[in-house]
């Protein structure tokens, strides 16, 4: 046993040595595939040997979960934001407040680049990373040790023999520059709104609630001071940054040593000629007194320290006219408007589009088709329109209408637009819109569908980008080589698949062909079918053949029509029945009922007479057969049936789940499940007859409160009178 945890422990020692050569020092000595191999020879012996894995591992920087949410943690020192001047003026005061403050005695500062992104504590005990916490409010942050794991430059353990018992190092965590512009490169291709600057695109990293989607993100983290430190003494801001070097945390290479007013300006006039070289952004400059001591006699206010002060640099802009206003369908189904201008040159290039963010951005600048706009590069990379120029606005000019413009219609399919309730975004609604393939890929290839290994995120847009493939079940196509050495990087650093990868998927998509009904009809996209109402018409039809050209479908349909005084297709005449209890149906229609209530599509209504729907409502049952009648369901069915593919339901099982232990009963699931997804738990909902929602209404019936659960949807319940039961109730509940 001791051998391994010797091997382990050496292997991990010289991936250590490695991740600090690559991402600190920049200076690596052995290929990407040598150390591929280092770090599969860790992962095989620890998946062969899990007791010698340990939290400071290389391998654990993943955990491949999906959080509820981040737990709020208590700053042991606050984190304290600094003044910002953007004047010459305020510095010197600044100055004369440090010299008066010290009583005689001189100063030295240290100059460093601001870097615009977004402030990070890192906690290490003995040496290992335990904690991470953004800065939240100053005294209060969130718990992002999951995330900030997955970045490689940050250490897993302190690179020293004898690590302090206490060590909090303080930094902004940002995106380079070259990870940001692929990263938008990507959303500008699928037509999606980019983000409108570096700073944005890490905070909306750092908070997303699945680990393996932030560490698809290119982000870092540069050291610049500390919380607090138990067990080594540091005396100045220069010793912080030899200590920071020493433990392997990576800090900035530019910094500059000065001791009057005149050396501040001078190091920020340095600063400002260099920063646009340099390989994050920069939105100023800030000066610190260096020792520590000096800082102790400064004091702080509650806001700031009196030793510290940031210089923010004025943006550049340039003026130059809006010509027209585009619209790009993003792979989520996004409409992003697009400023088409005058071409103008702006910090270093020549600038012809713009981002518009969205139809309320463009409403609150009242920005308008012919008008002179200011620009800037937002976070200098992505350029925005700041302002109008009103003075020389055309008379021609009017208020843009982004609906109206479109017609009500997407530009890509000519399908329809709504306004997202949420959010300040227009969407395409239909999820076979071409400008959509990633979505779709995505979609298809869900766990909750038909659970592809490794497609989705970058894979399925290379796939796409690629040419590979453009819908789907082209997926069923693709060839090993192919996969094998799918492209997930740039032309200039190229990183592969691989064999593996690939195996993974080809054994998941034979895998996907055996796969039930449900999981089909759900990861085909149907309009208004989600996950329920797949798992509902997967029970209650033989194969995909009997959804396309459903009877039960067309019978409920019938029987909603009579029910609203329309005339359905099986009865000549019908007038509405206003209590269907008492009064016998038409014939052609009366045979229908029995079939239907032991389907679960519908039931009595006890309130005002007739029947009621259940799962499946008339829209959803409309969207289905509209859906296989159309072209699109009809390549579903004719690629399908060349492929081999047609996926079973379970007919024969219908009335024993509709009659089931929890048939209409509904659950809504918070928190984290110890004994199973929440996937799982939802599909063992709907085999036994019940309901499984996302939110708390008066239909609920009860919600189940796992461990870390929100208080959003427990006060909801309380308010509401719906129990709120554990999971071993839970569990109760759904055993056979």
């Amino acid at each position: 046993m001791n051998d391994y945890f010797q091997e382990a422990e050496e292997l991990r020692r010289q991936i250590r040595h490695h991740d600090h050569l690559y991402y600190i020092d920049a200076t690596p000595e052995i290929s990407d595939q040598d150390y591929d191999k280092l770090y599969h020879a860790l992962l095989d012996l620890e998946a062969a040997h899990p007791e010698v894995v340990t939290p400071d591992s290389p391998t654990q920087r993943m955990h491949g979960g999906v959080a509820e949410g981040f737990e709020t943690v208590e700053h042991t020192v606050p984190m304290l934001s600094l003044e910002n001047t953007y004047n010459a003026d305020d510095l010197a005061r600044f100055h004369e407040s440090v010299l008066r403050g010290l009583h005689g005695e001189t100063p030295t500062y240290v100059v460093e680049p601001k870097i615009d992104g977004i402030s990070i504590a890192v906690r290490y005990e003995n040496g290992v990373l335990t904690q991470a916490v953004t800065r939240g409010n100053g005294k209060q942050g969130d718990d992002v040790t999951a995330n900030i794991k997955t970045i490689p430059s940050v250490p897993l353990r302190l690179r020293c023999d004898n690590p302090p018992a206490f060590f909090e190092a303080r930094g902004e965590c940002y995106l380079p520059r070259a990870g940001f512009a692929k990263l938008n490169a990507h959303r500008l291709a699928q037509g999606e709104e980019p983000f409108a600057n570096a700073r944005n695109a890490t905070a909306g990293s750092v908070k997303l609630l699945d680990s393996n989607e932030v560490a698809t993100r290119p982000l870092d983290i540069l050291f610049y001071t500390q919380g607090l430190i138990d067990g080594v003494e540091i005396r100045s801001q220069r010793e912080l940054f030899e200590t920071f070097q020493r433990f392997g945390l990576k800090i900035q290479k530019w910094s500059k040593v000065v001791h009057d007013f005149q050396g501040i300006k001078d190091a920020i006039a340095e600063l400002d000629a260099l920063r646009k070289d340099m390989p994050y952004d920069t939105d100023g400059a800030v000066i610190k007194v260096d020792e520590f001591r000096q800082r102790e006699i400064l004091g702080m206010t509650a806001k700031a320290p009196c030793w510290a002060k940031a210089f923010k640099y004025e943006p550049e802009r340039a003026a130059t006219k809006l010509n027209a206003i585009t619209i790009q369908v993003g792979r989520t189904g996004v409409l992003a408007p697009v400023a088409e201008l005058t071409p103008v040159f702006l910090s270093g290039s020549t600038i012809s589009r713009a981002t518009l963010h969205n139809e309320d951005e463009i409403a609150r600048k009242d920005i308008r088709i012919g008008d002179t706009v200011l620009i800037e590069k937002a976070g200098e990379v992505i350029p925005a329109v700041v302002k109008v120029l009103l003075e020389k606005r055309p008379e021609e000019a009017v208020p843009y209408d982004l609906p109206g413009a479109l017609k009500g219609v997407c530009p890509s399919c000519g399908g329809p637009i709504h306004r997202d309730p949420q959010f300040a975004a227009w969407r395409c609604e239909n999820l076979q819109c071409p400008a959509q393939n990633v979505r779709r890929v995505e979609y298809f290839t869900a766990r909750n569908a038909l659970d592809i290994e490794s497609v989705g995120g970058v894979v399925a847009e290379a796939l796409c980008d690629t040419g590979l493939i453009k819908e789907p079940l082209d997926l069923f196509d693709l060839t090993q080589d192919e996969l094998a050495s799918l492209n997930l990087g740039t032309a200039e650093e190229p990183r592969v698949f691989g064999p593996k990868n690939a195996a993974k998927v080809l054994a998941a998509l034979d895998a996907a062909r055996g796969k039930d009904l449900g999981h089909w009809l759900e990861a085909m996209g149907i309009p208004e079918v989600g996950a329920a109402t797949a798992f509902q018409l997967g029970r209650i039809h033989k194969d995909l053949h009997d959804v396309a050209d459903s009877e039960y479908l067309k019978a409920f349909l019938d029987l909603m029509d009579y029910q609203n005084g329309l005339a359905p297709s099986r009865v000549k005449e019908a007038q509405p029945a206003q209590d269907l209890f008492a009064e016998k149906l038409p014939v052609g229609l009366d045979t229908l009922v029995p079939p239907l209530k032991r389907a679960g599509l519908i039931k009595m209504s006890g309130a005002r007479g007739g029947y009621v729907t259940t799962t499946v409502g008339p829209k959803t049952a409309q969207s289905v057969l509209d859906f296989f009648r159309g072209p699109i369901g009809q390549r579903w069915l004719e690629r399908m049936r060349k492929l081999g593919i047609n996926p079973l339901g379970d007919n024969a099982g219908s009335a024993e789940t509709a009659n089931g232990p929890l048939a209409g009963k509904t659950f809504v699931l918070t928190g984290t499940l110890t004994t199973m997804g929440r996937d799982e738990a939802s599909a063992r909902i709907r085999a036994l007859g019940g309901t499984a929602a996302g939110a708390v209404s008066k239909k609920t019936t009860y919600l189940v409160a796992g461990a870390n659960t929100g208080a959003t949807k427990t006060a909801k319940a309380q308010e509401l009178g719906v129990e709120v039961i554990d999971e071993e109730t839970f569990l109760r509940m759904i055993q056979p």
